[in-house]
């Protein structure tokens, strides 16, 4: 007769009485005492069984918790109304409208059937430097584990044959082993997490190598701690500034949203002919999107964005910004659109930065940001919201 785990465990029906465990725990300390008397070597044999049999619970015990964390962790992600978040990302991120689109359709799709050995994405964005690939990344990470940080790897820093061991954890006995991989421990902590790539074209070959497993069966060994690492729940993100060119060309011959089987295909073709990337490499990413340049109209909402965002940081809601102020932004983003809204940022800064300083001193806290009639910066406070000045 086979008998269930619930026996074992203790269900409500079929939980001895406490009379019962007492008896049997009397009678198994008295068949203890007999076979001492036996033979001296029975009482530490038995003191080794026990122990064993106690650390064997305990670690059985552990294992099944983690898989009940899994298993929840599965059921949540499925039960995940993803697609309720794009309008918030666009929001956020303006003028990349098809590559959010992208993006929040094959995750809600692939939250719904979330299960061990398989990635919840794998993404990889192609554009030229400040187009918003690594922001994208970030903002889906704070909506999808708002408790967890997303970990972003600069590859970079990543261009010898030997940083794969700084990725994967070196082996024991090697400098750094104890703090385990780059890649491999934040994960190991909490499973939980997007991961960004960022300028995976500068990485060496064998970083891409290294990634195969990774991507393909969500899943690969710490070689420091020689722990096996479940990404499955993890989101990839790979960001590339080289290739754009090509994919430019071919996005006027293919639409990416009618035909993405077809997208998919020829732009691997041709970021393995023009960008340098392996055949068998790209084959791991289930997306290739472009994010190209913005145009002057969301190079003004960028700028909107940035500015409030700044001035917020400072306690100062920024209500109006005006027309000229951002038209002679996109003016300037002609000289340097190669620098992307990075530069941007750093722009607006400078020209805000006295505003600031005025408003602070001041005491405002919601203003107006307004071009006099000499073209310098003004600031107009919101008449409800002025502190009362000190003397």
């Amino acid at each position: 007769m086979a008998f269930s785990n619930s026996w074992l465990q203790g269900t409500d029906e079929q939980r001895l009485p406490p009379a019962v465990l007492v008896g049997l725990s009397v009678i198994l300390v008295g068949v203890i005492i007999a076979l001492n008397q036996v033979s001296a070597w029975f009482s530490p044999v038995l003191f080794l069984c026990a122990t064993g049999g106690v650390i064997y619970w305990v670690w059985r015990g552990s294992l099944g918790e983690q898989e009940t964390k899994r298993m929840e962790d599965y059921t949540k992600l499925s039960s995940t109304d993803f697609a309720q978040r794009e309008e918030w990302l666009k929001m956020n991120v303006r003028g990349q409208d098809e590559a959010i689109e992208t993006v929040v359709s094959s995750l809600t799709s692939e939250m719904a059937i979330a299960r061990p050995g398989q990635l919840l994405g794998a993404f990889l964005l192609v554009g030229p430097t400040g187009t918003g690939k690594t922001f994208l990344a970030q903002l889906v990470g704070q909506t999808l584990y708002p408790d967890s940080e997303s970990v972003i790897l600069r590859m970079n820093q990543y261009k010898s044959q030997n940083d794969v061991q700084t990725l994967l954890g070196p082996p024991p006995g090697m400098p750094g082993y104890e703090v385990g991989g780059a890649l491999t421990r934040p994960v190991l902590q909490n499973p939980r997490r997007v991961i960004v790539l960022d300028e995976l074209e500068k990485a060496h070959p064998d970083i891409h190598h290294c990634l195969y497993d990774i991507l393909d069966a969500a899943s690969c060994r710490e070689k420091s701690s020689g722990k096996e690492v479940d990404f499955s729940r993890c989101v990839f993100f790979g960001t590339s500034n080289s290739g754009v060119e090509v994919l430019r060309r071919l996005r006027q011959q293919i639409d990416p949203s009618q035909n993405p089987a077809l997208w998919l295909g020829q732009s691997r073709d041709a970021l393995v002919e023009h960008a340098g990337f392996e055949r068998a490499f790209l084959a791991r990413w289930g997306h290739i999107i472009l994010m190209d340049e913005l145009s002057p109209y969301h190079v003004a909402e960028v700028a909107c964005l940035q500015l409030s965002r700044y001035w917020r940081d400072y306690g100062i809601e920024l209500t109006y910004t005006s027309p000229e102020l951002l038209l002679d932004t996109v003016a300037q983003n002609v000289e340097f659109k190669q620098y992307g809204v990075r530069q941007l940022e750093h722009y607006l800064k400078q020209k805000t930065n006295p505003a600031i300083v005025q408003a602070r001193t001041q005491g405002f806290s919601r203003v107006r940001l307004v071009v006099g009639p000499d073209r310098d910066l003004r600031i107009e406070p919101m008449p409800q919201e002025r502190s009362i000045s000190h003397s």
